[in-house]
């Protein structure tokens, strides 16, 4: 690759303008006084790899010499204990003025109550905030390196006609490590395998990352997938971070195959319809620019094929549908130092820090010569949002459904910058009644475009787009989908959610992100003990708080009356009687910092069904959790598992590597959760005496959970522990052993669709799907589905349809419901939905003295669906409660 230029620095300007010449990125001259990489950090740009705490270091460096015109923001601090930063970088002018400008950027994010001469004034005085991060995922290191060379640019150039404009019109936010866990991961696997000299063949231990990899942080999430669920401080802190600063531009610079090239906007479709023109027409403006440099210094690139702009949780998505024009730029990796192409060529990690670095630069240079323009729209975007009378106006959230999911989900909202109102209870709007009241979000507000994708049932995909994908599969083409086509928080929270299709006009009181979730219970009439009803994720964690306190506990598979207080099967009950001596200072301090409710009991005498005496009570043990982990487990479903038990419910879970299993001594666990698989599966990892390692662990007694393709291996007829085959897809038959015969019989073709059917793949697995939301409905005689008797909403990714099991084998406590109900949210191939209808979501069986569950779809996919959380604990709490092991 070119590494020097000696020409001029050509920037698009205005799109009526002509161009201008500058100086050139990659050479130019430069202020001594600002620490250059080879002082501060050792090595040149793009020689080294810098590991994420001396990325942090450098940003400090740099403000400490030119602390006029940098300011260092620590946003956040990884679960590894990493801070995370930010840098801001203008010139002096703006730096004194921060203050003022950042209130001018919030009232141009919330325009209502200006007029449109004070919004110009604000429109034609504001900088523009231009926001550039880098490395989310912590192996895709290159955009690190470039986000501190851009830094070091911006504040060492000096007679730089291109820089002065870009500091003169702009603020500049560079976020140099997103994921500092991941990076130090990469980092110290990488260093371990170097040799004498970097290693460019690709499978060498160099480039060949051991379990789980750099790309996750600690909890092994994808955070560019995180935004809108915000599980993770990292994505917490740049959420926050963002509201603060309102950036009209966002760039979230990846890295993708290192065969590849370069990609930068505009987007592929399919765009989000919540996507305004003037966005679509703003990627194109910066994307032609990067052309224009990219051509100069003969860097190839593509742009519009493959990244697209629809799901809301990219880093690019989430700022977009608040106003930014935010974009994905994707860099081929050397994984490394150096990587050798299948053409032979050399790619180097200089290289491809140089790529991100110009179109770093380009994207400056854009906004700057457009700063009204950029400023303008968004305020635009923001105004239109809020005066927008276009379809559905608000949505009530009901509070009666899932009272603490309501809570959560309300919560989460407002930190995204979405106002949400409580309305007190009862009240009757939208066709509905609300007995215990409801938040309602209106999309009539700045923020009300996330609001609406986030909040109803299906975002469209366009429909010329789908017709495509349909024809792509007749012709046996993949379809073009990136990721899931349905993310409705409502339903991802099984909270019932009521559209209205204009304001309500209800009374309420604003939501903040930090209010506690109200408790109710009482001390008062508890001689007993006291009862918690199992209605949501809340009260199971108060069960767990408690029984982790040495708390005895008794939960029944049988609903039961209490004066007119019905409690549902799962209840529990907590008797006084083997208690700790502060049983009630400790319910009501749990039940206050968790926002659970509980009933106290003054006997033990009920008035309809069975008293906790009976048999039909079993007591709740202090699960003991274990895990498989590493080599054999997909990372991305091992880590949002561990962390929805352990961050979300306080209920700790020991890892267990999938190679140690034949080793490990499980009469020390109640519980044993096998992750979806990774690639080399379990067979391989496992083998037979895994299995039987497992069936012992089950006989004596423990609780066996599988979740999702798990299901596939511990249905193997050679695996045996659940009672479950995966179908092929409908009208696909086997094709007759005819593949090794020299000749086959004639078969005569009358037209091209007999041809297609003959070329059809014969015995092939179900449509693959990218992620549909189906309803899944409860057996209400299995024990498993406790507190689901609404159903709930399932994300169904894949291929995986399991066939129909006998009620002797198995019990099927969730099944996908009947064709007319089935798709609550998203695309799902007609076909392939039409086959899942009625089919198992979760199955359990007992097993000698134990229990299996298998969830034939993962519920802690992104631990974003917290609506099927409590199916997770029912098998982690009440599962041991449901097997008949020793203690």
């Amino acid at each position: 690759m070119m590494r020097h230029l000696l020409g001029a620095f050509f920037g698009l300007v205005l799109l009526s303008a002509p161009v201008m010449a500058q100086s050139s990125p990659l050479t130019g001259r430069y202020d001594p006084a600002i620490p250059t990489a080879q002082t501060a950090l050792g090595h040149e740009f793009g020689a080294e790899i810098t590991p994420p705490d001396r990325a942090i270091a450098y940003l400090h460096a740099l403000q400490a010499a030119a602390p006029d015109r940098v300011r260092v923001v620590e946003y956040a601090t990884s679960w590894e204990g990493r801070t995370l930063a930010y840098a801001i970088i203008a010139n002096a002018d703006t730096m004194q003025r921060l203050d003022a400008i950042q209130a001018d950027l919030q009232r141009l994010a919330d325009p209502r109550g200006l007029d449109a001469d004070a919004r110009d004034r604000l429109i034609a005085s504001t900088p523009a905030v231009v926001w550039l991060s880098y490395g989310v995922h912590g192996d895709e290191i290159s955009s690190t390196d470039a986000g501190l060379r851009t830094a070091y640019h911006l504040l060492a150039s000096r007679n730089d006609a291109g820089v002065d404009r870009i500091l003169d019109q702009t603020i500049i936010i560079i976020d140099p490590v997103q994921n500092p866990d991941g990076r130090a991961r990469f980092l110290n696997s990488f260093t371990a395998a170097r040799g004498l000299r970097p290693d460019e063949n690709r499978f060498t231990a160099e480039h060949d990352q051991p379990w789980p990899g750099g790309r996750v942080n600690h909890y092994l999430f994808d955070m560019n997938r995180d935004w809108f669920a915000m599980t993770q401080p990292e994505t917490r802190g740049r959420v926050a971070a963002m509201l603060d600063w309102r950036p009209v531009v966002v760039v979230d610079a990846h890295e993708m195959g290192g065969d590849s090239s370069y990609f930068f906007a505009p987007s592929a479709e399919p765009f989000n319809p919540n996507v305004v023109q003037s966005q679509r027409d703003a990627q194109d403006l910066i994307g032609r620019n990067h052309a224009r440099w990219f051509d100069r210094l003969g860097y190839d690139y593509f742009t519009r094929e493959v990244f697209d702009a629809f799901y809301p949780g990219y880093g690019d998505m989430w700022p977009t549908l608040q106003g930014a024009v935010a974009m994905t730029y994707e860099q081929a990796s050397a994984r490394g130092l150096v990587w050798r192409r299948r053409d032979a060529s050399l790619l180097s990690y200089g290289d491809a820090v140089e790529h991100h670095y110009v179109a770093s630069l380009s994207t400056a240079e854009v906004v700057a010569a457009n700063r009204e323009r950029f400023v303008r729209d968004f305020a635009e975007f923001r105004a239109s949002a809020a005066n927008d009378t276009s379809g559905p106006q608000s949505v009530l959230l009901d509070l009666g459904s899932n009272r603490w999911g309501a809570e959560r989900l309300a919560r989460s909202l407002v930190a995204q910058g979405i106002e949400v109102g409580r309305v007190d209870g009862p009240v009757s709007a939208c066709g509905a009644r609300f007995a215990d009241g409801a938040f309602e979000v209106r999309f009539n507000q700045p923020a009300g475009r996330l609001a609406r994708t986030l909040l109803e049932d299906t975002t469209e995909l366009p429909a010329d787009f789908m017709r495509e994908q349909e024809s792509r599969r007749a012709r046996g083409l993949g379809a073009e989908l990136y990721d899931v086509t349905a993310w409705s928080l409502p339903l991802m929270h099984n909270v019932h959610a009521v559209s209205c299709s204009r304001s309500a006009g209800l009374a309420s009181e604003a939501v903040a992100a930090d209010d506690a979730i109200a408790s109710s219970g009482s001390n008062d009439g508890a001689a007993w003990g006291y009862a918690i009803a199992w209605e949501d994720a809340g009260q199971a964690r108060l069960v767990a708080a408690l029984v982790a306190a040495g708390v005895p506990a008794r939960t029944s598979d049988v609903a039961f009356r209490i004066g007119d207080r019905t409690f549902p099967r799962g209840s529990v009950v907590v008797p006084r009687h083997g208690a700790p001596a502060n049983l009630d200072s400790l319910i009501s301090r749990l039940g206050s910092e968790i926002g659970a409710s509980y009933v106290g009991l003054d006997s033990s005498w009920v008035d309809e069904g069975p008293n906790p005496g009976s048999e039909n009570f079993m007591d709740v043990p202090a699960p003991r959790i274990a895990m498989l982990w590493d080599d054999g487990t997909d990372a991305n479903s091992a880590g949002p598992t561990r962390y929805v038990l352990e961050q979300r419910y306080g209920i700790p879970v020991s890892v267990i590597r999938a190679a140690s299993l034949g080793r490990a001594d499980l009469s020390l666990f109640d519980v044993l959760i096998l992750p979806e698989q990774g690639r080399s599966g379990y067979s391989s990892v496992l083998g037979s005496s895994g299995s039987a390692q497992l069936t012992r662990f089950v006989r004596a007694g423990g609780v066996l959970v599988g979740l999702g393709d798990a299901t596939r291996w511990m249905a193997d007829p050679d695996v045996a522990l659940v009672p479950a085959r995966r179908e092929r897809a409908a009208d696909t038959a086997r094709p007759a052993a005819v593949q090794d015969e020299a000749v086959v019989d004639a078969v005569v073709l009358a037209s091209a669709d007999e041809l297609d059917a003959v070329q059809a793949e014969q015995g092939a697995m179900p449509a693959y799907s990218p992620g549909a939301l189906l309803h899944v409905e409860a057996n209400p005689d299995a024990w498993m589905s406790a507190g689901y008797s609404g159903g709930a909403a399932v994300l169904v990714t894949g291929s995986d349809i399991y066939a129909p099991i006998s009620r002797d084998e198995a019990d099927t406590a969730m099944r996908f419901a009947g064709p007319d109900t089935l798709v609550a949210g998203g695309y799902m191939w007609a076909e392939s939905a039409a086959q899942i209808a009625f089919k198992p979501f979760l199955i359990s069986n007992s097993m000698g003295a134990g229990q299996v569950i298998a969830f034939t779809q993962a519920p802690t996919t992104r631990a974003y669906l917290e609506g099927l959380d409590l199916l997770l604990l029912n098998a982690v709490l009440l599962g041991p409660a449901h097997s008949r092991g020793m203690r």
